[in-house]
């Protein structure tokens, strides 16, 4: 299956169906040399971010869990924004964000162009 490019430069890449995904947990996709945490909220939403925590003693995100649009790191207890990735206060930072699209019931992220490399499905 080819990937799909949208008018942001971005390929999409298949990384599961819809129930792939279990609600508030995290789980863990490779594309590359990329680590990509994906998260399904309780009504439904994806969301993938870099699995990497902004917190001074590192480690991963995708074993947080989510509560509404937030996802508490599993290392410091921080709270970041499933949308933006950035660090809720009193706390500073960002992870960076992947777009998601949902099509029928595949969940597919995106890489820009340049970033993907060569990637097969």
């Amino acid at each position: 299956m080819e990937p799909i490019l949208n008018r942001n430069e971005y390929t999409y890449y298949l990384v599961g169906s819809v129930d792939d995904f279990t609600e508030r947990l995290g789980r863990v996709v490779h594309l590359g040399k990329e680590e990509i945490a994906v998260f399904k909220t309780t009504d439904g939403q994806i969301y993938a971010l870099e699995n990497k925590s902004p917190g001074p003693r590192g480690g991963t995100i995708a074993e947080g869990i989510i509560s509404g649009e937030v996802l508490f790191d599993p290392i410091c207890d921080w709270k970041i924004s499933l949308i933006d990735g950035q660090v809720l206060d009193p706390d500073t930072g960002q992870v960076r964000t992947y777009p998601v699209h949902v099509l029928g019931n595949e969940v597919r992220v995106g890489l820009l162009k340049n970033e993907g490399g060569l990637l097969h499905e």
